[in-house]
Formats: C-alpha cells, sequence, structure tokens
C-alpha cells in the first residue's frame, strides 16, 4: 500500500475508533460506489446502521515534494482532507438520526487527529489553515476539515487480508490469512473495532441469525487493520 493510501486507511479507522462515531459511517473515497453509500447514509432508510443523517468521508490525500535530493522521494506537504455531510433534517430526526450535528462532530475529528503520528509518517498530523471550512453543497450542510503532515515511501506497513465469512449448517466462521491476526466482528451494523462495546472478539463460530448483517474486521500489531468483510446472514 501507498504512503498515501496508508495515511488515507489509518485516518478512516482513528475516526471510526472514536465513539461519536459508532454509529455514523466513515468511508474513503476509494470505496466502491461512494455516492450512493452517501445517500443511503443520508437518507431516512439506513440499514447500515440504523441511523442515518450524518457521514464522514476522508479524501484522498495530496503530497508535494520539495526536496528533490532526498531518497524516496520525502514528500514534506502531505495534505489530508475530512469530508463530513449532514442531512440537517433527518440527522435532527430523534428515532432514527444521529443526533450529532456536523459541526460538533468536525470539532471532535481535529481532536482526534491533531498531533496523531500514522504508521509511517515523518512528522504527526497536525491542523492546518483554514481548519474547518464551510463548503457550497445545495442539499446537504458540509463541512471540511483540513490537515496536514509528511513522510516517505518507506516503512509503510503491509495491510491485513480481509476476513473471510463461511456459512455452513446454521454457522459462520471467520479466518484471516495472516497468522496471528485478531478478528472482531459487530452485528448492529457498527463498526467492528476493539474499542466498540457492540464488538465482539472472534473465538468461535457464530450462529446464524437471518437478516443480520455481520462486519468483520482483522488486527494485528504491526500491520494496517485489515478492510471491512460484510456478510448477510
Amino acid at each position: 500500500m501507498s504512503i498515501l493510501a496508508s495515511l488515507q486507511q489509518q485516518i478512516s479507522d482513528r475516526i471510526q475508533a472514536d465513539p461519536m462515531f459508532a454509529h455514523v459511517p466513515v468511508f474513503t473515497e476509494r470505496i466502491k460506489e461512494l455516492q450512493s453509500e452517501i445517500n443511503l447514509a443520508l437518507g431516512p432508510l439506513n440499514g447500515c446502521t440504523g441511523r442515518s443523517g450524518l457521514v464522514v468521508v476522508v479524501l484522498t490525500p495530496t503530497a508535494n515534494a520539495s526536496f528533490g535530493e532526498v531518497f524516496g522521494p520525502f514528500f514534506d506537504d502531505i495534505r489530508i482532507t475530512v469530508k463530513l455531510l449532514e442531512n440537517v433534517t433527518q440527522n435532527q430526526d430523534s428515532l432514527t438520526g444521529t443526533g450529532i450535528p456536523a459541526v460538533a462532530a468536525a470539532e471532535e475529528i481535529c481532536g482526534l487527529l491533531h498531533q496523531f503520528m500514522p504508521e509511517g509518517a515523518g512528522s504527526p498530523v497536525l491542523v492546518r489553515k483554514p481548519t474547518i471550512t464551510l463548503a457550497n453543497d445545495p442539499l446537504n450542510l458540509v463541512y471540511q476539515c483540513h490537515f496536514r503532515t509528511s513522510g516517505g515511501l518507506r516503512n509503510v506497513p503491509p495491510q491485513l487480508a480481509l476476513p473471510v465469512c463461511t456459512q455452513q449448517n446454521g454457522l459462520l466462521t471467520m479466518s484471516c490469512a495472516t497468522s496471528g491476526a485478531a478478528i472482531f466482528y459487530s452485528l448492529d451494523g457498527s463498526v467492528p473495532l476493539p474499542r466498540n462495546p457492540m464488538a465482539f472478539l472472534y473465538t468461535a463460530p457464530v450462529t446464524s441469525v437471518p437478516g443480520v448483517t455481520l462486519k468483520a474486521r482483522a488486527f494485528l500489531a504491526g500491520y494496517l487493520n485489515s478492510e471491512i468483510a460484510v456478510a448477510t446472514l
């Protein structure tokens, strides 16, 4: 994985690990059918989390290299932007909205990422000016948070393999091709992370409940977290 893709994924992971975003989808620009996923997360019917109205998108970082004589090259100016979109009417619904204003989420993200030191980066992530900006969108309330860091093309950790979910005889088993990886899974649509109280460490086959969506993710020190595997039971 490239340094920019690695940074993008680690930024996404850090946001998702915060309890505020347990029921707020956090996407990267690299996922397929991004606009469809955004529309689902902002609309009144969100089958992924049960709540809707707010979504976070980590945009693809950009980079500049000022020192041509440095091996790598070394990107001394990597710019990271996190975009928040809020369907205000839906988000304020007491039954199905997240209830988290986009501006509050933007401030939380700045607190999470400022001074964060990603794997493979050459310096901590820092907020930059302008830090939180309001974008022009005719349909939604949109904020953008702006950050910077630096890094080269070396020392980027490998990413864990996607967990494999297999159903048989009413049971679902999970495995990861990377030896020693721990798999966490959730059944409520939230992001499977060790800090998520609704996520569970996989230790034995899971009983299949028809209609429930299982999400699984692998973790191991020295590796980037895997992508999220999704299985409908």
